[in-house]
């Protein structure tokens, strides 16, 4: 062995049997799948469909329990109606327009003169 010829196998250079094949990943089986999270469970539940009560058609879940909650509230479960008011707060669906005492009081006004009502709108007026 002269000292330009590099050693065939030794640090840093393994022998080519043992080397992985070109292609060929020393993990068989590969990366093990990743599990799945509480929000990915959650969403596959709620978009299974479930028949409705009395019809043929079918409902995702979570229209379902939009619907039962809808039922509770009108029948006057307090719980569900606070429930239903924060679902609704939360998606931005509430309508919370604050009017001041004299925007309401003007909007009164138009309302009354819209039906054909005469109004006086001086301050004492009648």
């Amino acid at each position: 062995m002269t000292d330009l010829e590099t050693p065939t196998s030794g640090y840093m250079n393994p022998p080519k049997r043992t080397q992985f094949q070109k292609d060929k990943s020393g993990n068989r089986r590969g990366r093990p799948p990743k599990r799945d999270g509480l929000n990915t469970i959650l969403e596959r539940v709620l978009k299974r469909k479930v028949p409705v009560r009395g019809e043929e058609r079918k409902i995702p879940i979570r229209d379902a329990l939009i619907w039962k909650l809808r039922e509770l509230a009108l029948q006057g479960d307090k719980q569900a109606l606070s429930l239903q008011w924060r679902i609704i707060e939360q998606a931005g669906l509430a309508q919370t327009v604050a009017l001041d005492p004299e925007a309401k009081k003007e909007k009164i006004l138009k309302a009354l003169e819209n039906m054909g009502i005469k109004v006086d709108r001086s301050e004492g007026g009648k």
